[in-house]
Protein backbone atom coordinates (compact mmCIF):
# COMPACT_ATOMS: atom_id res chain seq x y z
CA UNK A 1 0.00 0.00 0.00
CA UNK A 2 1.30 3.63 -0.97
CA UNK A 3 2.20 5.71 1.46
CA UNK A 4 -0.48 8.15 0.37
CA UNK A 5 -3.06 5.79 0.04
CA UNK A 6 -1.97 4.44 4.02
CA UNK A 7 -2.09 8.98 4.93
CA UNK A 8 -5.40 9.07 3.11
CA UNK A 9 -7.20 6.30 5.15
CA UNK A 10 -5.98 7.78 8.49
CA UNK A 11 -7.42 10.95 8.14
CA UNK A 12 -10.70 9.62 7.00
CA UNK A 13 -10.63 6.86 9.49
CA UNK A 14 -11.11 10.21 11.84
CA UNK A 15 -13.48 11.64 9.65
CA UNK A 16 -15.71 8.03 8.98
CA UNK A 17 -17.91 8.93 12.42
CA UNK A 18 -19.92 12.43 10.76
CA UNK A 19 -19.58 10.59 7.23
CA UNK A 20 -21.24 6.78 7.55
CA UNK A 21 -24.71 8.58 8.27
CA UNK A 22 -24.56 10.17 5.36
CA UNK A 23 -22.86 7.37 3.50
CA UNK A 24 -25.83 4.99 4.03
CA UNK A 25 -27.90 7.50 2.32
CA UNK A 26 -25.91 8.15 -0.94
CA UNK A 27 -25.15 3.94 -0.98
CA UNK A 28 -28.33 3.45 -2.14
CA UNK A 29 -28.98 1.77 1.10
CA UNK A 30 -32.43 3.59 1.96
CA UNK A 31 -33.91 2.99 -1.43
CA UNK A 32 -36.76 1.36 -2.54
CA UNK A 33 -36.30 -2.41 -3.61
CA UNK A 34 -36.76 -2.42 -7.93
CA UNK A 35 -36.84 -5.43 -9.27
CA UNK A 36 -33.85 -6.62 -11.39
CA UNK A 37 -33.58 -5.42 -15.19
CA UNK A 38 -30.85 -6.46 -17.70
CA UNK A 39 -32.42 -4.12 -20.73
CA UNK A 40 -29.65 -1.58 -20.67
CA UNK A 41 -27.19 -4.77 -20.29
CA UNK A 42 -28.45 -6.74 -23.12
CA UNK A 43 -29.14 -3.37 -25.21
CA UNK A 44 -25.24 -2.29 -25.24
CA UNK A 45 -24.11 -5.94 -25.37
CA UNK A 46 -26.31 -6.06 -28.44
CA UNK A 47 -24.89 -3.15 -30.20
CA UNK A 48 -21.22 -3.08 -29.05
CA UNK A 49 -21.63 0.19 -27.80
CA UNK A 50 -21.87 1.71 -24.66
CA UNK A 51 -22.86 5.68 -25.14
CA UNK A 52 -22.45 7.98 -22.23
CA UNK A 53 -23.94 11.57 -21.60
CA UNK A 54 -21.54 14.15 -21.12
CA UNK A 55 -21.89 18.10 -19.94
CA UNK A 56 -20.35 20.64 -22.60
CA UNK A 57 -19.68 23.57 -19.67
CA UNK A 58 -18.75 21.62 -16.53
CA UNK A 59 -15.27 21.56 -15.44
CA UNK A 60 -13.13 20.40 -14.08
CA UNK A 61 -16.02 17.61 -13.95
CA UNK A 62 -17.18 17.17 -17.26
CA UNK A 63 -16.42 19.10 -20.35
CA UNK A 64 -15.41 19.19 -23.98
CA UNK A 65 -12.09 20.12 -24.50
CA UNK A 66 -10.21 22.79 -26.99
CA UNK A 67 -9.31 19.63 -28.69
CA UNK A 68 -13.60 18.86 -29.01
CA UNK A 69 -13.06 15.63 -26.67
CA UNK A 70 -14.60 15.06 -23.87
CA UNK A 71 -12.75 15.96 -20.44
CA UNK A 72 -13.49 15.90 -16.61
CA UNK A 73 -13.30 14.42 -13.37
CA UNK A 74 -16.43 12.49 -14.11
CA UNK A 75 -15.57 11.50 -18.07
CA UNK A 76 -12.52 9.21 -16.70
CA UNK A 77 -14.76 7.54 -14.23
CA UNK A 78 -16.88 7.08 -17.18
CA UNK A 79 -14.13 5.71 -19.22
CA UNK A 80 -12.34 3.29 -17.14
CA UNK A 81 -15.63 2.40 -16.32
CA UNK A 82 -16.31 1.36 -20.12
CA UNK A 83 -13.69 -1.15 -19.66
CA UNK A 84 -14.87 -2.78 -17.10
CA UNK A 85 -18.21 -3.76 -18.42
CA UNK A 86 -17.05 -4.33 -21.66
CA UNK A 87 -15.37 -7.94 -19.83
CA UNK A 88 -18.26 -8.14 -17.49
CA UNK A 89 -20.47 -8.72 -20.54
CA UNK A 90 -17.85 -10.37 -22.63
CA UNK A 91 -16.97 -7.87 -25.20
CA UNK A 92 -13.28 -6.74 -24.90
CA UNK A 93 -13.53 -4.20 -27.75
CA UNK A 94 -16.86 -2.67 -26.32
CA UNK A 95 -16.95 0.76 -28.43
CA UNK A 96 -17.41 4.13 -26.33
CA UNK A 97 -20.23 6.64 -27.87
CA UNK A 98 -20.11 10.34 -26.09
CA UNK A 99 -22.82 12.07 -26.40
CA UNK A 100 -23.18 15.79 -24.94
CA UNK A 101 -25.82 17.14 -22.78
CA UNK A 102 -26.66 20.44 -21.19
CA UNK A 103 -28.01 20.52 -17.63
CA UNK A 104 -31.23 20.93 -18.97
CA UNK A 105 -31.22 17.24 -21.28
CA UNK A 106 -29.36 15.41 -18.56
CA UNK A 107 -32.19 13.48 -17.25
CA UNK A 108 -34.46 13.33 -20.12
CA UNK A 109 -31.42 11.90 -22.09
CA UNK A 110 -31.43 9.42 -19.67
CA UNK A 111 -34.63 7.82 -18.97
CA UNK A 112 -35.31 8.26 -22.83
CA UNK A 113 -32.28 5.34 -23.28
CA UNK A 114 -30.29 8.07 -25.40
CA UNK A 115 -27.37 8.10 -22.82
CA UNK A 116 -26.72 4.51 -20.59
CA UNK A 117 -24.96 6.23 -18.35
CA UNK A 118 -25.08 10.06 -17.64
CA UNK A 119 -21.21 11.31 -16.75
CA UNK A 120 -21.16 15.16 -15.13
CA UNK A 121 -22.28 16.84 -11.53
CA UNK A 122 -24.94 15.50 -11.16
CA UNK A 123 -26.34 14.79 -7.10
CA UNK A 124 -28.09 12.67 -5.89
CA UNK A 125 -31.32 13.75 -4.20
CA UNK A 126 -34.55 11.62 -2.92
CA UNK A 127 -36.81 13.30 -5.44
CA UNK A 128 -34.49 12.60 -8.14
CA UNK A 129 -34.05 8.83 -7.18
CA UNK A 130 -37.77 8.80 -7.72
CA UNK A 131 -37.15 8.63 -11.35
CA UNK A 132 -33.37 7.60 -11.84
CA UNK A 133 -30.77 5.69 -10.78
CA UNK A 134 -27.33 6.38 -8.84
CA UNK A 135 -23.68 5.30 -8.23
CA UNK A 136 -22.02 5.98 -5.57
CA UNK A 137 -20.41 9.04 -5.27
CA UNK A 138 -17.51 10.15 -6.73
CA UNK A 139 -17.48 13.32 -5.40
CA UNK A 140 -18.43 15.73 -2.47
CA UNK A 141 -18.92 19.64 -3.46
CA UNK A 142 -20.89 22.43 -2.14
CA UNK A 143 -22.73 25.10 -3.22
CA UNK A 144 -21.00 28.65 -3.47
CA UNK A 145 -20.92 32.39 -4.47
CA UNK A 146 -19.27 34.80 -7.10
CA UNK A 147 -19.12 38.12 -6.06
CA UNK A 148 -17.60 41.18 -8.08
CA UNK A 149 -14.79 42.90 -5.94
CA UNK A 150 -16.08 46.05 -4.64
CA UNK A 151 -19.45 44.97 -4.36
CA UNK A 152 -21.49 42.74 -2.41
CA UNK A 153 -18.91 40.62 -0.32
CA UNK A 154 -21.91 38.24 1.21
CA UNK A 155 -25.33 36.93 0.96
CA UNK A 156 -26.14 39.49 3.21
CA UNK A 157 -24.92 42.56 1.72
CA UNK A 158 -26.73 41.45 -1.64
CA UNK A 159 -29.59 44.29 -2.66
CA UNK A 160 -32.63 43.43 -4.94
CA UNK A 161 -30.30 43.24 -7.95
CA UNK A 162 -30.58 39.80 -9.52
CA UNK A 163 -28.58 36.63 -8.89
CA UNK A 164 -27.74 34.21 -11.30
CA UNK A 165 -27.57 29.76 -11.14
CA UNK A 166 -27.59 27.16 -13.43
CA UNK A 167 -30.83 26.61 -14.99
CA UNK A 168 -31.80 22.94 -14.02
CA UNK A 169 -29.93 22.25 -10.95
CA UNK A 170 -30.32 21.72 -7.29
CA UNK A 171 -28.60 25.02 -7.31
CA UNK A 172 -31.44 26.44 -8.83
CA UNK A 173 -34.13 24.83 -6.10
CA UNK A 174 -31.36 26.14 -3.22
CA UNK A 175 -31.49 29.89 -4.16
CA UNK A 176 -34.35 31.50 -3.43
CA UNK A 177 -34.58 30.13 -0.11
CA UNK A 178 -30.86 30.69 0.69
CA UNK A 179 -31.50 33.80 -0.62
CA UNK A 180 -34.30 34.87 2.02
CA UNK A 181 -32.82 33.08 4.59
CA UNK A 182 -30.09 35.87 4.49
CA UNK A 183 -32.91 38.96 4.19
CA UNK A 184 -31.90 38.99 0.64
CA UNK A 185 -34.50 40.18 -1.46
CA UNK A 186 -33.08 38.96 -4.85
CA UNK A 187 -34.77 37.57 -7.50
CA UNK A 188 -33.23 34.77 -9.19
CA UNK A 189 -32.05 34.67 -13.11
CA UNK A 190 -31.54 30.95 -14.30
CA UNK A 191 -28.47 30.49 -17.12
CA UNK A 192 -27.93 28.02 -19.73
CA UNK A 193 -23.93 27.45 -18.83
CA UNK A 194 -21.87 28.67 -15.84
CA UNK A 195 -19.90 30.92 -18.82
CA UNK A 196 -23.17 32.82 -19.40
CA UNK A 197 -23.86 33.38 -16.12
CA UNK A 198 -20.11 34.37 -14.69
CA UNK A 199 -19.89 36.69 -18.23
CA UNK A 200 -23.18 38.48 -16.95
CA UNK A 201 -21.77 38.87 -13.41
CA UNK A 202 -18.53 40.37 -15.23
CA UNK A 203 -20.62 43.13 -17.34
CA UNK A 204 -22.75 44.01 -14.30
CA UNK A 205 -25.74 42.65 -15.12
CA UNK A 206 -26.28 40.19 -11.91
CA UNK A 207 -25.17 41.17 -8.55
CA UNK A 208 -24.02 37.81 -7.47
CA UNK A 209 -23.83 34.21 -8.85
CA UNK A 210 -24.56 30.86 -7.14
CA UNK A 211 -22.70 27.60 -8.20
CA UNK A 212 -20.74 24.54 -6.87
CA UNK A 213 -17.62 25.88 -5.75
CA UNK A 214 -15.28 23.58 -7.26
CA UNK A 215 -16.71 24.04 -10.89
CA UNK A 216 -16.53 27.83 -10.07
CA UNK A 217 -12.93 27.97 -8.94
CA UNK A 218 -12.19 25.96 -12.20
CA UNK A 219 -14.32 28.13 -14.41
CA UNK A 220 -12.97 31.34 -13.07
CA UNK A 221 -9.05 30.46 -13.62
CA UNK A 222 -10.32 29.41 -17.28
CA UNK A 223 -11.78 32.66 -17.78
CA UNK A 224 -9.57 35.35 -16.54
CA UNK A 225 -12.43 37.66 -16.19
CA UNK A 226 -11.49 41.11 -17.19
CA UNK A 227 -13.62 42.69 -14.21
CA UNK A 228 -11.83 41.04 -10.75
CA UNK A 229 -14.47 38.33 -9.64
CA UNK A 230 -13.86 35.88 -6.32
CA UNK A 231 -15.56 33.13 -5.02
CA UNK A 232 -16.85 33.69 -1.10
CA UNK A 233 -15.04 30.56 1.28
CA UNK A 234 -18.36 29.67 2.69
CA UNK A 235 -20.38 26.31 1.52
CA UNK A 236 -24.42 26.73 1.58
CA UNK A 237 -25.36 22.66 0.75
CA UNK A 238 -23.95 19.17 0.51
CA UNK A 239 -23.91 18.07 -3.05
CA UNK A 240 -22.52 14.58 -3.68
CA UNK A 241 -22.17 13.70 -6.83
CA UNK A 242 -22.94 10.71 -8.82
CA UNK A 243 -23.19 8.90 -11.99
CA UNK A 244 -27.10 8.28 -13.40
CA UNK A 245 -28.90 5.80 -15.23
CA UNK A 246 -32.05 4.67 -15.72
CA UNK A 247 -34.80 4.25 -12.90
CA UNK A 248 -34.10 0.02 -12.49
CA UNK A 249 -31.28 -0.61 -14.30
CA UNK A 250 -29.76 -2.33 -11.29
CA UNK A 251 -27.15 -5.02 -12.95
CA UNK A 252 -25.84 -1.78 -15.20
CA UNK A 253 -25.44 -0.17 -11.71
CA UNK A 254 -24.09 -3.07 -10.11
CA UNK A 255 -21.41 -3.04 -12.63
CA UNK A 256 -20.40 0.54 -11.93
CA UNK A 257 -20.47 0.54 -8.27
CA UNK A 258 -18.18 -2.47 -8.55
CA UNK A 259 -16.00 -1.07 -11.01
CA UNK A 260 -16.04 2.81 -8.66
CA UNK A 261 -15.09 0.34 -5.57
CA UNK A 262 -12.38 -1.26 -7.27
CA UNK A 263 -10.90 2.25 -8.21
CA UNK A 264 -11.51 3.71 -4.77
CA UNK A 265 -9.74 0.92 -2.93
CA UNK A 266 -6.95 1.18 -4.79
CA UNK A 267 -6.15 4.69 -4.53
CA UNK A 268 -6.62 5.00 -8.59
CA UNK A 269 -9.30 7.57 -7.76
CA UNK A 270 -6.91 10.28 -6.54
CA UNK A 271 -4.69 9.82 -9.62
CA UNK A 272 -7.67 10.56 -11.56
CA UNK A 273 -8.62 13.76 -9.37
CA UNK A 274 -4.85 14.65 -9.86
CA UNK A 275 -4.89 14.54 -13.52
CA UNK A 276 -8.80 16.46 -13.83
CA UNK A 277 -8.16 18.91 -10.90
CA UNK A 278 -4.42 19.53 -10.27
CA UNK A 279 -3.18 18.94 -6.60
CA UNK A 280 -6.03 20.20 -4.83
CA UNK A 281 -6.71 19.94 -1.08
CA UNK A 282 -9.81 17.57 -0.68
CA UNK A 283 -11.80 18.06 2.03
CA UNK A 284 -11.68 15.50 5.33
CA UNK A 285 -15.26 14.25 4.33
CA UNK A 286 -14.27 13.87 0.48
CA UNK A 287 -11.43 11.25 1.38
CA UNK A 288 -13.46 9.88 4.05
CA UNK A 289 -16.41 8.86 0.99
CA UNK A 290 -13.85 6.98 -0.57
CA UNK A 291 -13.31 4.75 2.04
CA UNK A 292 -17.23 4.68 3.42
CA UNK A 293 -19.11 4.07 0.23
CA UNK A 294 -16.63 1.64 -1.14
CA UNK A 295 -18.41 -1.77 -1.36
CA UNK A 296 -16.30 -5.31 -0.47
CA UNK A 297 -16.52 -7.75 -3.40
Amino acid sequence: MNRRLQDVRRRAARALAGAAAAAALLCGLAAAPTPARADALEAIAERGVLTLGYRLDAPPFSYRDEGGAPEGLAVALCAALASHIGEALGVPDLKVEWKPVTSQTRFPAVRDGEVDLHCGPTTQTIARRETLDFSIPYFIAGAGVVFRKGGAESLSDLTSEPVGVLAGTTTEALAPELLRKHGATSPVAPFPSHVHGLAALQAGEIEAYIGDQSILYYQLGRMAPLAPLHVAPDLYSFEPYALTMKRGETGLRLLVDQGLSRIYRSGEIYDHIRSAMGRVNLSPLTEAVYEVVAIPE
